[in-house]
């Protein structure tokens, strides 16, 4: 047993042990892969559209820094280049309104446009300060003058073009440049350039369109233009900073083919699918979560498998490019994650990559073996969603079919709803058949409806009413409130009312009851009290007299000693009885042999059983009996009941005390015939204080029987008493619980 139970886990252990490996395989053939994916003749990194947008993007941000130096003032990027923004075709609606309405709206158009372009600009500009470090520029107005740049170089030389040693010197310097020229019209013409081929440069500055590239595609919008101002690109071959140019740089020093990357990933992902088809399926069902995959809808699966496919070509792919181009994990460093430990950080990545792709292909495996081992036409019947939503679709139609069935046509408020129904069908219909006269017949309907509707809701209302009459009355005190009136629908709640009334009276009986059980209860416990004090106090002031004999004396003493013993143990049973009703006594259960209790009782009552002449029968069974009960508190029971019959049995007759072994209890029962008439309630004999003699003059506290029923229901048993002329019958039964 315990082997089959641990077998899951060894499985599970070498299949997570499979998967890491076979993820690290995977990792180190990367080498070997970007040998294979190595181009042959590497591009220039500079004709990349990235680079070559947020140069061009970094002219709007130098112009406007141009411009604010010319002006002497500080500029808005809307203020530069938005020139006019017509309305928006949504405020038109509102030009025959109020002006000021008018006027609001297309306060609030303007206003978005220009935060939503400002905004834009402002992050070219943080990208050109923060991502363009290792760019040079230089920027010169129309008359020739250098308005801004941030170059140590004479950049200026590659406008002129006049001066060939400086030219060399630049070109030793700088692995790229160009000049940007925007005439007055505002076209722009890039030439001089160095690094990249032009013509593929120009190609990518014809491409870029300034209004798309700032979101804005509202044609009510006119933008301005650069005008006027030429600019000069550089970026150094020994480059000073960590940004996008030195990353993209990085990159692009790494030439690969990515189709051979993607091919590589094909083949990879086909002899992973190859080795999982090769798993026996008792084994691969094992591996944690596949079965669960068993029981998810297949239409759900399809979906989760196809996007796994994708994702595990995308992920693969794009995670082999970035580990040979170093930039995987790139966004980390910085932040906690040094250089040195990026390595570690790309393994971790690609490991956790491979071992998902890995397990979502051995799950996908182990399902076409599921499908095949269970049937195609019992799997796809108990896993296809739509099968599902048809049975489900069935079985509420076959519930409608019997509930509309069972519907009870002799039910009063059914054939009136049936009646109403079949009625306003039939109005409908007629409304609908007589076109433009229908809006008049709809109308005359809608007030006939009305007036039926009103009927049967001030009907609803006034028996509704006589309900509510009702049980005011009765929650005022009357509880012989009669409803005689057919309330319909409310009927059964009239039945409820009258059911209502039956309780309260029997609860009030019950609280007169007890509030007379109270009154004898003190009148009772006055009297006990009262007798052994008064006997105590009378020979108490016997013995203060000089003149009495030793003998006497001696008699009195003895006689307050009793008289003390009786009030103590009055006093100790009522507080006792007090304790069990209220149910504040603490159980102390073990395991008790109930046969061997009762004869130990028995023993311990021997005397006053002989001196009433009592012979006893006893019927037990000669097994024992273990009980889950408390030993002290059964033991008070059984001598509180055997002094019961002590006391009122007749003399010189037989008792008969019976353990019988039920097959769900263990009954005891305690039979005895009275000494006296018996004229009492069998239920009232075992309230607090109750006697057989109702004369009082016996001793006894009253409480024996009170406390034997307390003590055997707080452990779970029942008591009760019966009688039959004068044969006396108590019954007590414990269930049986098993006992470890």
């Amino acid at each position: 047993m315990k082997n089959i139970n641990k077998k899951p886990y060894i499985i599970n252990i070498i299949a997570i042990l499979i998967v890491i490996m076979t993820s690290i395989g995977i990792i180190s053939f990367y080498p070997i892969i970007g040998k294979l994916s190595q181009k042959t003749e590497p591009s220039s990194p500079y004709e990349e559209y990235n680079i070559l947008k947020e140069i061009y993007d970094s002219s709007y941000v130098l112009y406007k820094d141009f411009l604010e130096k010319e002006q002497d003032n500080s500029l808005n990027f809307s203020e530069v280049y938005i020139k006019e923004i017509g309305d928006d075709p949504h405020t038109e609606e509102f030009i025959d309104e109020s002006e000021n309405n008018y006027n609001s709206q297309r306060k609030n158009y303007i206003n978005g446009i220009n935060e939503q372009f400002n905004s834009q600009l402002r992050s070219w500009e943080g990208n050109l300060a923060r991502n363009l470090k290792n760019l040079e520029y230089l920027v010169i107005n129309k008359n020739g003058d250098i308005t801004k740049t941030n170059s140590e170089n004479s950049l200026q030389s590659l406008i002129l073009g006049d001066n060939t040693e400086e030219l060399k010197n630049l070109q030793d310097i700088y692995g790229f440049y160009m000049v940007m020229q925007f005439d007055e019209d505002g076209k722009l013409k890039v030439n001089n350039v160095h690094g990249a081929d032009e013509f593929n440069v120009r190609n990518n500055f014809i491409n870029f369109d300034f209004e798309n590239l700032v979101h804005i595609y509202d044609n009510n919008v006119e933008f301005n233009k650069i005008k006027d101002t030429t600019f000069v690109y550089a970026i150094p071959k020994e480059l000073k900073y960590n940004d996008s140019i030195s990353t993209m740089i990085e990159r692009s020093s790494i030439n690969i083919n990515y189709n051979v990357i993607v091919t590589t990933v094909l083949i990879i992902l086909s002899i992973i699918l190859i080795l999982s088809l090769l798993v026996p399926y008792k084994v691969g069902k094992e591996v944690l979560g596949i079965k669960y995959i068993f029981k998810i809808p297949f239409e759900v699966l399809v979906f989760i498998f196809g996007c796994a496919a994708m994702m595990s070509g995308v992920l693969s792919c794009g995670s082999i490019l970035e580990t040979l181009q170093g930039i995987l994990g790139a966004g980390f460093i910085g932040f906690g994650i040094t250089q040195e430990m990026d390595w570690i950080l790309r393994i971790i990545i690609n490991t956790v990559l491979w071992s998902v792709i890995t397990f979502a292909i051995l799950s996908g495996a182990m399902l076409l073996k599921h499908i095949f081992k269970t049937g195609f036409v019992k799997y796809f019947r108990e896993n296809l969603l739509i099968v599902k939503i048809f049975r489900l679709s069935k079985k509420w139609i076959n519930n409608l079919i019997d509930y509309m069935s069972n519907v009870d046509l002799t039910d009063k408020s059914n054939k009136f709803i049936i009646k109403i129904l079949a009625i306003n069908f039939v109005a409908l219909v007629i409304i609908c058949s007589i076109w433009f006269f229908g809006i008049m017949a709809a109308l005359l309907y809608t007030v006939v409806l009305f007036i039926i509707l009103k009927k049967y809701s001030d009907d609803i209302k006034g028996k509704y009413q006589i309900l509510l009459n009702a049980t005011n009355k009765i929650a005022e005190g009357s509880l012989d409130v009669e409803i005689n009136e057919d309330l319909g629908l409310f009927n059964s709640f009239k039945d409820e009312i009258k059911k209502i009334q039956q309780g309260f009276k029997k609860a009030v009986d019950e609280e007169v009851k007890s509030q007379k059980m109270k009154t004898e209860l003190i009148s009772n416990v006055s009297h006990d009290l009262k007798t052994p004090l008064t006997s105590i106090i009378t020979y108490i002031d016997l013995l203060k007299d000089e003149n009495i004999s030793e003998e006497d004396r001696k008699s009195y003493i003895d006689t307050i000693d009793k008289k003390s013993q009786r009030l103590k143990f009055l006093i100790e049973d009522l507080f006792e009885v007090s304790k069990a009703t209220s149910g504040n006594v603490q159980l102390n259960l073990v395991k008790v042999d109930i046969v061997e209790l009762m004869r130990q009782t028995q023993i311990e009552l021997s005397d006053k059983i002989n001196n009433s002449g009592l012979i006893l029968k006893n019927n037990f069974p000669e097994n024992k009996i273990i009980l889950n009960l408390d030993s002290q508190k059964t033991f008070r029971i059984f001598e509180n009941l055997i002094n019961n019959i002590a006391k009122y049995a007749m003399k010189d007759s037989r008792v008969y005390i019976d353990i019988l072994e039920e097959e769900d209890c263990i009954e005891i029962l305690l039979k005895n015939m009275s000494a006296v008439e018996i004229d009492f309630n069998p239920n009232e004999i075992v309230e607090r204080f109750a006697r057989g003699d109702s004369s009082r003059n016996t001793e006894g506290s009253g409480l024996g029987l009170a406390i034997s029923k307390s003590f055997v229901e707080l452990q779970g048993g029942s008591f009760s008493v019966e009688v039959d002329g004068d044969l006396f019958k108590v019954i007590i039964s414990f269930k049986k619980i098993a006992i470890n």
